[in-house]
């Protein structure tokens, strides 16, 4: 159980969920098995590398999460901190290891490059980018809409026949400015650790009511690309696909104007990942 959560278990569930559901939106047709095996070990891969920067962000978060969530320490409690380090150099030497074999059996080192990239970036914010203002936000929303876009990229190389893009690069935009909401919640809720580790985080810069009205914001665009989306796929009679879309799009809506108030922010950061599961099940409903 220690292990399951020092790797964010039900975030990697998201991812694969999210990879599978965008090949299911793009692909009419099914793949070859073996095509088909290559993008399950591709989905493995990048979770490997999802969960080796859980891994490793909380081995240097340890000192901010004594004070910011003391019952859901792990590494020091559970787990002896060497085992985040093995953890997080065991899963990224797997997780390339795949991508090499992708990348001689596609023909492509966009696999490499794409796992070398995300590793690099995940400990680039653990190390240092995490205390940047603004920019420790970007990167990890970045990291996850990055997760549509290489589902796509895959199907590209194998050529297939692509439907759906609108709809695959709105969910791209979606996540992005939900992490972004999410991140700055988090950073709400981790104030008092955050200036102990002298974080540059928005709310400890700008303020906690600057920060509610960057989420403000982000949630005011995804309103507005939604109604684009809605009056694209409401004439193609897809009911279940726009009701969880309404349903997370919604939900994220709703989190910016709770936020205003005085709700919990692990209250508005558990709707946030329900948005996201929502509109990721919604992918499988095109």
């Amino acid at each position: 159980m220690a292990f399951l959560r020092l790797i964010r278990f039900q975030n990697l569930l998201i991812i694969a969920l999210t990879m599978l559901g965008v090949q299911q939106a793009m692909v009419s047709k099914p793949v070859k098995i073996e095509e088909q095996m290559a993008f399950w070990l591709f989905i493995l891969s990048t979770v490997l590398i999802a969960a080796a920067g859980n891994s490793i962000n909380d081995y240097f978060d340890l000192r901010s999460d004594r004070l910011n969530r003391p019952d859901k320490i792990v590494i020091g409690k559970h787990l002896k901190k060497r085992w985040a380090i093995i953890i997080h150099w065991g899963f990224n030497a797997m997780a390339v290891g795949i991508s090499i074999f992708l990348g001689f059996y596609l023909h492509s080192w966009f696999f490499l490059f794409i796992h070398l990239l995300s590793s690099t970036l995940l400990w680039s914010y653990s190390v240092y980018l995490k205390k940047v203002f603004f920019w420790s936000n970007v990167v990890i929303a970045f990291l996850v809409a990055l997760i549509p876009l290489i589902s796509w990229a895959y199907l590209a190389i194998l050529d297939v026949r692509i439907e759906h893009k609108a709809i695959v690069v709105f969910f791209t935009v979606f996540a992005f400015l939900l992490t972004v909401s999410r991140e700055i919640i988090k950073d709400i809720q981790d104030m008092e650790g955050d200036q102990l580790v002298q974080v540059q985080s928005i709310p400890l810069v700008l303020g906690t009511k600057r920060a509610k009205i960057f989420v403000a914001v982000a949630s005011g665009i995804t309103l507005l690309l939604y109604m684009g989306v809605v009056a694209y796929y409401l004439p193609n009679q897809r009911p279940l696909f726009l009701v969880l879309l309404s349903t997370a799009v919604l939900l994220s809506a709703l989190v910016t104007l709770l936020s205003l108030g005085n709700i919990p922010s692990n209250v508005l950061s558990l709707l946030l990942k329900i948005s996201m599961l929502t509109g990721v099940i919604s992918l499988f409903c095109l």
